[in-house]
């Protein structure tokens, strides 16, 4: 952040200015700290919107300026895009640009009133969507309104307006994740230990390609963005241990989804199979290995997505017994599911990354033995299968 001759902007690497203004408020005498970060020319540009900011924060009555949402909603994403993971400045701008603009752009952001977004969420029930996508794109409209209300002093009509509920989320029609075979989705999206087992040994010899990507997926607890961008770098046979650092998001490379750096123990029979396939990938000369990904796609770039991992899991499924469609993400819930019952909320929130509890996860320092000794307890029957995968020779 660089400062400028003017008291309270400053201007952003991105070229942006972060103005910061103090004023006092009319009502209570009380004094306000704000800030925003806005698109402008220069810093003297961004010195008038300050000024013009702090007029109208002290005397809101005589310096009202009526802005109406579409600007508002689009002046706010402009400004929070520097600072939001790809995949959620797509989803703001979709949500923003098709589902809320359209419908309430046209109101005065002052005159904005709470049965207009009621009126407005409820429309979208009517049409018969799921309350999950209507409460997403909620959340929107109520992050959008509770940060611009507040940086122009004006009371969020969207503070208490309600999310949809859920009505007999037990009850829901069974969606057909994949038709070829059938499978009705699990309610809970996991597996026990010993599905996981039938699954891996029946992925290893009906779809062997896919194999040491779901391995991985299954002892480590990694997302599938993590996996996918996981690179030979990453994985060291020396100290036994997967560093995940960045995610993929639909050709775009950046942070995990917490923006931390995780060290997951890289156990002897998984390091196993990744030894054996790194060697497949150099006899085979395969595209991919220039970009250093550990799992390319069959062009050499990192696979775009989960869905690419539908028809090689539903063989694996029908071939195990296992009646019903867990997701690629499941195998991350039945990790957590099956480590818990063997380890304290401590290393199971270092293993998936969760970190809910922050102090308690900053003062408390989890060993890579603790996480490996987690693993194979919960996982001992899956260890010993693809332990008996045959020895490696490396040529």
């Amino acid at each position: 952040m660089q400062k400028t001759k003017y008291p309270g902007v400053h201007r952003h690497p991105n070229g942006r200015y972060r103005v910061e203004v103090n004023a006092r408020c009319p009502k209570t005498g009380k004094r306000l700290r704000k800030r925003k970060t806005i698109d402008v020319r220069n810093a003297t540009d961004a010195n008038e919107f300050l000024v013009d900011w702090r007029q109208r924060l002290e005397s809101p009555s005589q310096a009202t300026r009526r802005v109406r949402l579409s600007t508002v909603a689009t002046a706010w994403l402009d400004g929070k895009l520097s600072t939001l993971k790809a995949s959620t400045a797509d989803h703001y701008g979709r949500v923003l640009g098709c589902y809320i603009i359209p419908v309430l752009g046209t109101i005065f952001l002052d005159a904005l009133e709470r049965a207009d977004i009621e009126r407005w969420r409820d429309a979208q029930v009517a049409e018969g969507l799921a309350p999950t996508t209507v409460n997403s794109r909620l959340r929107v409209l109520k992050t959008m309104l509770a940060d611009e209300c507040d940086a122009e002093g004006l009371r969020n009509p969207a503070a208490r307006v309600g999310a949809v509920p859920r009505v007999g989320k037990g009850r829901r029609k069974e969606r057909r994740m994949v038709r070829e075979f059938d499978l009705p989705r699990c309610p809970d999206n996991q597996l026990s230990p010993e599905e996981l087992r039938r699954t891996l040994a029946a992925a290893r010899d009906l779809v062997p390609q896919w194999y040491p990507l779901l391995a991985t997926l299954a002892m480590t607890g990694a997302r599938f963005g993590e996996v996918s961008a996981l690179r030979w770098e990453d994985v060291d046979y020396t100290d036994g241990s997967i560093t995940i650092r960045a995610a993929h998001w639909r050709g775009i490379v950046g942070s995990t989804k917490t923006s931390d750096v995780r060290v997951l123990p890289l156990e002897p029979e998984l390091a196993r199979v990744l030894r054996r396939h790194r060697i497949e990938l150099v006899r085979d000369q395969h595209p991919g290995l220039p970009s250093g990904l550990v799992f390319p796609s069959r062009v050499g770039k990192a696979i775009k997505g989960a869905s690419s991992l539908r028809k090689p899991l539903a063989a694996a499924y029908s071939a195990a017994g296992v009646k019903r469609w867990v997701t690629p993400h499941g195998f991350r819930r039945s990790l957590n599911n099956a480590v818990r019952l063997h380890a304290s909320e401590i290393v199971v929130r270092s293993l998936t990354g969760h970190s809910t509890e922050e102090m308690t996860s900053h003062y408390s320092t989890v060993a890579m033995g603790e996480k490996s000794k987690a693993i194979r307890a919960a996982y001992a029957p899956v260890l010993r299968a693809m332990g008996s995968d045959g020895d490696i020779v490396e040529t």
